[in-house]
C-alpha cells in the first residue's frame, strides 16, 4: 500500500516551494512506500548542468524550487532554450515513455534549485504498474510538449524585435513581482530563446530601451506594468502584419 503523500510521511515536501507541494502531493498520491522512501532531493547552485544531451539517463528529476531552462543542440551546432515551464514535470520521463536510453536534451539551473530525484529504474516500475501513475505522468508531458509547440508556433509568425518583445511578453505575465520583472540574462541566452543572433539581440535591446519598453537597471533589464502594455501591444501588431 502507498502513504498518503504528505509533509510527515515524504519529508522532502516541507523544502519545496508552497506553491508546489499541492502538485507534489497529487503527482505522488498513488506512489507505493518503495518509491517514496528512494525519493531524494539535492540543492544546486546557479548556473549548475543537471544533465547533458545524450547522457545515459539514471535519474528522474522534478523541481522543487527555482527556475532551469531546457536546451536543445541541432545538427549545426547551434542551441535553443525551450519556453520555460514551470509547472509540475518529471526531467526525462519522456525519454521512459519512448523507450530511450539517453537524454534528448540538456538541463541547467537558471537559479539555485531544490531538485527532487526519483531512481529510473523505481519511476519505470511504478508507471509500468500503476495506471493512474502513467496517465498523470502523460498528461503533464502532453501540456509542456504543447506549450512548447504552441511557442514554436507563434515564433514562426515572428521576427528579430517582435519576438524578443514576445519573449519579454510571456515572462511578465509569468514572473513579474507587483507588476515589475526583472531579467538578469545574457545576451547569448536571450539569442538561444529566441533564435536570433547575439547581434540582433544587442540591436533590439538598445532599441526598446531607446523607445522606453524596457529600462536598464545596472547589467539587469526592468520592465513595468506600463512597459508591458506596449510590448504586447508591438507584438499584437507584429502578429497581424504577419498573419
Amino acid at each position: 500500500m502507498g502513504k498518503t503523500c504528505s509533509k510527515e510521511t515524504v519529508p522532502f515536501l516541507t523544502k519545496v516551494d508552497s506553491d508546489k507541494k499541492e502538485e507534489f502531493s497529487l503527482y505522488f498520491k498513488t506512489a507505493p512506500d518503495w518509491l517514496l522512501n528512494a525519493i531524494t532531493v539535492e540543492e544546486v547552485k546557479k548556473g549548475t548542468p543537471v544533465f547533458h544531451e545524450g547522457e545515459k539517463i539514471n535519474t528522474i528529476y522534478f523541481i522543487g524550487k527555482g527556475l532551469v531552462k531546457v536546451t536543445d543542440n541541432n545538427i549545426h551546432g547551434m542551441s535553443y532554450n525551450h519556453r520555460l515551464f514551470t509547472k509540475m514535470y518529471a526531467y526525462g520521463a519522456m525519454e521512459v515513455l519512448m523507450e530511450v536510453e539517453e537524454h534528448c536534451h540538456t538541463l541547467q539551473t537558471l537559479t539555485d534549485c531544490l531538485l527532487v530525484k526519483v531512481p529510473k529504474n523505481k519511476f519505470e516500475r511504478w508507471i509500468h504498474t500503476d495506471i493512474i501513475a502513467l496517465k498523470q505522468v502523460s498528461k503533464l508531458m502532453g501540456e509542456y510538449l504543447f506549450s512548447q509547440a504552441c511557442s514554436s508556433r507563434d515564433f514562426l509568425f515572428l521576427q528579430g524585435a517582435n519576438r524578443l518583445a514576445w519573449l519579454f511578453v510571456d515572462w511578465h505575465e509569468k514572473y513579474a513581482q507587483n507588476g515589475v520583472l526583472r531579467i538578469s540574462f545574457v545576451r547569448q541566452d536571450l539569442s538561444d530563446y529566441t533564435g536570433i543572433c547575439v547581434r540582433t539581440v544587442n540591436r533590439c535591446l538598445r532599441k526598446f530601451i531607446n523607445e522606453g519598453y524596457i529600462s536598464r537597471k545596472g547589467n539587469d533589464i526592468e520592465i513595468n506594468q506600463k512597459q508591458y502594455l506596449l510590448l504586447k501591444e508591438s507584438t499584437e501588431d507584429g502578429f497581424r502584419e504577419a498573419i
